[in-house]
């Protein structure tokens, strides 16, 4: 019988002030993110990872199973307990066992199998979820509606459907399902098997469920700030007991959970949780949505590396980076997880992932589904991954060669309001097809990041309406100005504080010699039943006079403007002036009704050996939203010649990603063509191969290269080298192609 809502009550209440008694659990210590360089879960390269399914047991070969992942020369494999059902025959009560086990140890087997063939075992456990039909001995476990009942994990996809019916609920974070039933199940498994650690799937994810269970209500609004605090402080509190857990078993054992993100981010700051991981987990498997560009596993991975690469207590960015990319089909918003995904899009997910200096892991869900039904894509894990595994040594990086730092303010995209008819993230993405665009070689920094350590490495710094910014963020730009670095910032970058609080005037006024002369400008409408978003008519900007930047443009005197602008005064003549927005139609009154006016759109200075741009309109985010050619060529001036001497330039055909890394056995340059009609859609099922490519590289040292070759070709490559400065030709470029300069 299910336990009244009284009772239920009682028990939370008592559950909470147990927690804010002092049995909540220790968050990890000092230094927990300190793991050291050779150890094994800092060197891998190659995670192949079949989930199973209830019924997996039924057919299961293992030792297929074990020789496909010898097969790709697999690393690590994460292996399913699970929580939700188990897989070899446990001794816990509340732990439902698939029905198709029949007295096997599928769990067992497969971990002797994999060590067999040297290839290291994480335990993967959902404990997100539980089987619904726990609820009646344990209601306190699970999440809740407003009204009370049970939220249910559909079977058909709709994850917070309380009418669908479903075998499957999401569990709550503060119920003692976490800190009782997850740490007997992690001990039983511990305790039987020789595997080399933890990893809990779907957790911490406040974003994914809403819960109004009697202790969600007693903290608060689940949707407030104060809720979010109290999660991610609970969260840390149990990463912090689950990491000692597995390491009163074995010191060398290891904990992690699922960090996602990508730029937008979540409700939680990951730094805290990012301090303690061994390694950064980033699942999202495949691009996803209509319109997404083809460099989403590139961004995931840069971004798992900026959060691991200066998060407090933590080690440093040399911490692996795994990006998850499925073998099945993510196309748009539907996806087909039994079914093979094409292979042009699955390699390049690889391939960005490698480029980007991340750890490949590739995903299968179900043995009968992958091993029997459909074997397409083994052959892809098996080519790529073996093909990484011989050369190996020149994926292990020490740091990047690139110049320019582009900054993501995942906490902006949490709190910053953009004009109506535009997103969050027009901004990044802009910029960051445009960078990809240029081939200009680039990291991504944290704007909490805006520190003098974390920019002394760069020469060129990029704020893509990073609107929200301290005033020791503000203090650190300019020092690096003043230092000799260049910066190019976008419309209301530093018009706000740390906390979205409007300011008097741009935090960077000074350094760009401008001031605000209004509030920002916008014609956009916000998206209706009847009528998709509109970002809104766009300006003109008229040329005042010739500057380097707006090259190209010579055979006009005006240019096109964006939606949206901050109106200002500058220093000195402008450069560019506002026209305003003015009808479309009819054709008689497509004219301006002032074509001329002294409103820059444009500050450009000079200062030392810095040179600042900033654009007053959201340039870069109207061209991710339009594609218009004077807002792409605009922006692309600036960078250049905001960066006139970049460490590495690449002349040549198509659309392709450029990444430059110091390695361990020298350098390396890979290449990623993203040249395809599919960029940007919902997947590319073919690449145009590419002609060759001029490079230039100047490297660190003057060092001589003694040996250059074509990974992807396997063959020697010519260069010329002068001092510091190398010279070569990429032949050519169909889906990816790394460089290897060995001293």
């Amino acid at each position: 019988m299910e336990t009244n809502r009284r009772e239920f009550a009682l028990m939370a209440g008592a559950a909470l002030a147990a927690l804010n008694a002092g049995t909540a659990l220790a968050a990890p210590g000092p230094g927990a993110g300190a793991y050291p360089p050779d150890a094994w879960h800092q060197r891998m390269k190659r995670i192949v990872h079949v989930n199973f399914n209830e019924r997996d047991p039924e057919t299961f070969d293992v030792e297929k199973w074990a020789d496909y992942l010898a097969s790709c020369q697999a690393q690590m494999t994460y292996l399913s307990g699970t929580n939700v059902v188990a897989f070899y025959p446990t001794g816990l009560p509340d732990l439902p066992v698939s029905a198709w086990l029949k007295g096997r140890d599928v769990f067992g087997e497969c971990v002797a199998a994999a060590k067999a063939r040297g290839i290291r075992v994480m335990g993967r456990f959902s404990i997100d979820i539980a089987k619904s039909q726990l609820a009646d001995k344990h209601p306190d476990w699970f999440c809740r509606t407003q009204d009370g009942a049970l939220v249910r994990r559909s079977l058909v996809g709709a994850p917070d459907d309380p009418s669908a019916s479903s075998e499957f609920a999401p569990t709550c974070q503060f119920s003692d399902y976490y800190t009782q039933f997850v740490p007997a199940l992690f001990n039983e498994v511990l305790s039987r098997y020789s595997i080399d650690g933890i990893y809990s799937n779907g957790w911490p994810s406040p974003d994914a469920v809403v819960c109004y269970c009697p202790i969600c209500r007693t903290i608060g609004d689940p949707h407030s700030r104060a809720y979010e605090d109290a999660f991610l402080k609970r969260a840390v509190e149990l990463w912090g007991r689950y990491d000692a857990l597995v390491k009163k078993h074995d010191a060398r054992l290891i904990f992690t959970g699922n960090l996602g993100g990508g730029f937008r981010g979540g409700t939680l700051d990951l730094s805290a949780l990012a301090a303690t991981a061994p390694w950064f987990m980033a699942d999202n498997q495949g691009r996803g949505g209509i319109g997404a560009p083809a460099w989403d596993a590139s961004q995931q991975t840069r971004i798992g590396k900026a959060i691991v690469g200066n998060s407090p207590g933590g080690k440093g960015g040399d911490r692996p980076v795994t990006n998850i990319t499925a073998g099945y089909e993510i196309a748009g918003d539907i996806r087909w997880r039994n079914v093979t995904g094409n292979a042009v899009e699955v390699r390049s997910r690889i391939h960005q992932t490698l480029a980007a200096g991340g750890v490949v892991h590739y995903h299968w869900l179900g043995y009968q589904q992958g091993f029997v039904e459909d074997r397409r894509w083994q052959k892809v894990g098996r080519e790529v991954l073996a093909w990484q595994a011989a050369n190996d040594r020149h994926f292990h990086n020490r740091r990047s060669i690139a110049g320019v730092a582009l900054v993501v303010s995942q906490r902006g995209n949490r709190l910053y309001d953009p004009p109506a008819g535009t997103e969050t993230l027009d901004a990044v993405q802009g910029m960051y097809q445009l960078l990809t665009e240029a081939r200009i070689p680039f990291d991504v920094v944290l704007d909490r990041d805006l520190n003098a350590a974390a920019l002394s490495r760069y020469q060129t710094l990029v704020l893509p309406n990073i609107a929200l910014m301290g005033d020791a963020q503000a203090a650190a730009v300019t020092a690096f100005a003043k230092a000799g670095g260049s910066v190019l910032a976008t419309f209301e970058t530093g018009l706000y504080d740390e906390a979205g609080r409007p300011r008097d005037d741009f935090a960077l006024g000074a350094l760009f010699g401008m001031r605000r002369a209004g509030k920002r400008e916008s014609f956009g409408q916000a998206a209706t039943p009847n009528q998709p978003r509109f970002p809104g008519s766009s300006a003109i900007q008229r040329i005042e006079r010739r500057h380097p930047i707006l090259a190209g443009f010579e055979e006009t005197d005006w240019i096109q403007g964006s939606s949206c602008r901050v109106p200002i005064t500058i220093d000195g003549p402008p450069l560019l002036t506002h026209v305003a927005q003015y009808p479309w139609y009819p054709t008689e009154g497509v004219y301006s009704r002032q074509p001329h006016t002294d409103q820059p759109t444009i500050a450009v200075r000079e200062a030392g050996g810095a040179r600042l741009v900033y654009l007053a309109a959201d340039v870069e985010a109207g061209y991710w939203r339009s594609g218009a050619a004077d807002l792409g060529d605009l922006v692309t001036n600036a960078l250049r010649w905001l960066a006139p001497a970049p460490p590495v330039t690449v002349q040549g055909p198509g659309l392709v990603e450029v990444f430059g890394w110091e390695t361990e056995p020298g350098y390396a340059l890979h290449l990623v063509n993203h040249t395809s009609p599919g960029f940007r859609a919902t997947a590319a099922r073919g690449l145009n191969p590419l002609g060759p490519q001029l490079v230039r590289m100047t490297l660190p040292s003057p060092k001589p290269i003694r040996q250059a070759s074509l990974l992807r070709a396997g063959q020697p490559l010519p260069l010329r080298q002068e001092g510091a400065v190398v010279e070569f030709t990429v032949p050519s470029l169909d889906e990816y192609e790394v460089v290897a300069l060995e001293t």
